[in-house]
């Protein structure tokens, strides 16, 4: 805000300095509103072999949408027979799309293209095989930015030297070279054009086909990495008018040329001055002030939204449940033994979701609550959260989830009511004691008579390691973060192409699970180990399964004995004085609350134990501790690295004790 405030500071001096700025504007428009070419729009078909797997999606206007696996390097091939003669001159639009990142005109996780090579060849349509390669003698485009070497992200493992810069760089003849677009933060994800003319008209008599070499090969090397640098959506045109030149007005500015003087809205005028300031002569030291201020724009980020579409996609029965075998046309609709949609309500998703939350549909309200019971009590009041219908197990207690449902819609459907609810309940609060013959009664607690007793979910046990440690970040927020991996896991075989894993440093490595960044294809170890479902589908009901594996994890995983060795480190320097003292601390960290007389006989000798193997030799004490003895942390005066390492062996103990990732 503050960098177009000052913008629009000194565009509003030029025009206190410059009075009949708007008359001067006014006379500048009627200059660029002609000599613009008249283009037809040509509608090649594209050669699939040549895509590189990249789809090319034809939209009504003409134009190529790039869809689906996008490729790093490809030469796309389209070909089209047009009764135009004397051709002159090929435009290239890149046009913006709701459907590439930030919007395009590119497929790169910028919304950039680059254009490697611009070609074509024609043959006249009575004999295809007379095959000529035009010369194009001239390239001009509406931005020419200055040579620039490739960014990091797209390196391609060569020793070539690849830039991106003015038109030129597209009829070179050079794979190092292409037309780049990305004119900076804020400036970038906007439609460009380029205009190429040809050295001779083109024609003959009874049609030509033309054939046109995007040529998009300043990607990097791996695909699965998001390193394409391809056009995202773009439209081809040929025209007749000699000389022509790409248009250099934004298309929002020409848009708005074609409205009336007298009918444009104030931020319209403004538009066009911020355009037309940047062709006159005297403001170029204003221009280069403003162009500096541009540099300082910040990267932006993307955030999910929807859109609603203009034209409803048509909806069809698949036969067997084929997309490539669509049967009779479908409406939106619900089942009709349910109440129906309200009748004046468009069938849009906004009047499904109302349709869902109404009073009339009581399944949906039941469904919530009866997950939010799930979460505290390890099972559903209906064990079966996916599925409350006929065919389901009957609720443990159908009052009570009718009342929980009404209670959630009389309170405004608010989420964290219902978790006070709950979680304030004589019912949740009881003691997990179970005694035998209750077991042998209610082993799954379906009764209700004792309180819930369960392992947590894996992202938690991860996160009680660290919090015990006093390792984890309480940052809330921000990109996903890349914890300790083995990295086998992200080349092939494991993977199934290689995948970049830049391992966490500092805050990042300790950040709660929640933001570990996840491949749906390559679980991470740690949590899939302790039943974290993997990110390929929906999981409404996790299992919890108990294997040697959780043990040999919460053991040896990296974290969990960083966790262990921070663990020991803190307990030296806040537990206290004594062995007693600081076991009692340790444990209540990890078990929130304090250990009986035979836990503290049995750790304590634990400890001793440790400290024997440590003092006669048989362990090095910086290697248990995880310390290089040239970077040691600072010990509490009277203590020794034997000791911290004596400490780091129970800290391990208790990290890994059935108690620690036990809610109860």
């Amino acid at each position: 805000a503050e960098l177009f405030r000052r913008i629009r500071e000194i565009e509003a001096d030029l025009q206190h300095r410059q009075p009949d700025w708007q008359e001067r504007m006014a006379q500048w428009e009627e200059k660029v509103k002609v000599g613009q070419p008249d283009w037809t729009v040509v509608r090649p078909e594209v050669e699939d072999i040549s895509t590189g797997g990249q789809k090319y999606l034809p939209l009504k206007d003409g134009s190529f949408l790039a869809q689906g696996y996008a490729p790093t390097k490809h030469r796309v091939k389209m070909t089209v027979r047009t009764e135009v003669q004397n051709i002159t001159a090929f435009r290239l639009e890149l046009l913006t799309d709701p459907n590439l990142p930030l919007g395009g005109p590119g497929r790169s996780i910028k919304g950039t293209g680059a254009l490697t090579e611009f070609e074509v060849e024609t043959a006249p349509a009575d004999e295809p095989d007379k095959v000529t390669q035009l010369k194009i003698a001239k390239a001009t485009a509406d931005v020419n930015l200055p040579e620039t070497p490739l960014e990091a992200m797209f390196f391609d493992k060569t020793d070539k030297r690849r830039v991106t810069g003015p038109v030129e760089f597209a009829i070179d003849g050079k794979e190092e070279t292409a037309w780049g677009i990305d004119a900076g933060p804020g400036r970038r994800n906007q439609p460009r054009n380029a205009v190429f003319t040809v050295e001779t008209p083109i024609a003959s008599p009874k049609g030509t086909l033309l054939t046109f070499y995007l040529s998009q090969k300043h990607g990097g090397w791996n695909s699965d990495d998001n390193q394409n640098h391809n056009l995202g959506r773009f439209r081809l045109s040929i025209t007749t008018t000699p000389d022509a030149v790409a248009d250099p007005l934004p298309k929002n500015v020409r848009d708005i040329l074609s409205i009336p003087r007298n009918q444009r809205t104030p931020g319209q005028i403004q538009t066009v001055f911020s355009f037309w300031r940047t062709t006159v002569p005297q403001w170029r030291e204003a221009n280069a002030k403003i162009e500096e201020l541009w540099l300082q724009h910040p990267e932006g980020s993307s955030q999910l939204a929807l859109q609603a579409r203009q034209e409803p996609r048509e909806t069809h029965v698949l036969a067997r449940g084929d997309f490539l075998k669509p049967g009779k046309p479908v409406i939106p609709g619900v089942p009709a033994f349910l109440h129906p949609l309200r009748e004046e309500a468009a069938p849009t998703r906004l009047t499904f979701a109302q349709w869902l939350v109404d009073r009339n549909s009581p399944t949906t309200a039941r469904s919530l609550v009866n997950r939010i019971w799930q979460t505290y009590f390890s099972i559903g009041l209906v064990s079966t959260p996916e599925d409350l219908g006929k065919q389901s197990e009957p609720p443990s207690h159908p009052e009570l989830l009718d009342w929980l449902a009404v209670e959630f819609m009389d309170r405004g459907w608010s989420l964290k009511s219902m978790h006070r609810l709950i979680v304030t309940s004589a019912t949740y609060r009881q003691s997990s004691h179970v005694t035998p013959e209750l077991y042998s009664r209610d082993p799954y607690n379906r009764l209700l008579a004792r309180g819930p007793r369960f392992r947590v979910e894996g992202e938690i046990v991860r996160d009680i390691a660290l919090s015990a440690s006093g390792l984890l970040s309480p940052k809330v927020g921000g990109p996903s973060v890349y914890p300790p991996a083995p990295d086998f896991l992200f080349v092939p075989p494991a993977s199934y192409g290689p995948k970049n894993w830049y391992e966490a440093k500092g805050e990042d490595r300790y950040r709660r699970a929640l933001y570990t960044f996840r491949y749906r294809s390559v679980p991470h170890p740690m949590l899939q180990t302790f039943d974290t479902p993997n990110g390929d589908i929906s999981c409404v009901r996790r299992a919890r399964s108990n294997t040697p594996l959780q043990a040999l994890t919460t053991l040896n995983e990296p974290l969990f004995l960083e966790s262990a060795q921070a663990l020991a480190l803190r307990t030296l320097q806040e537990g206290g004085q004594t062995d007693t003292q600081r076991l009692v601390y340790a444990f209540r960290r990890c078990l929130s609350r304090k250990p009986t007389e035979p836990e503290s006989a049995e750790l304590l000798s634990l400890l001793n134990k440790q400290k024997g193997r440590l003092a006669e030799g048989w362990l090095s004490p910086w290697d248990m501790a995880g310390y290089n003895p040239e970077q040691a942390p600072q010990l509490p005066k009277g203590t020794t690295p034997a000791q911290l390492a004596a400490w780091t062996a129970v800290s391990r103990v208790l990290l890994n004790l059935d108690e620690t990732i036990t809610k109860e």
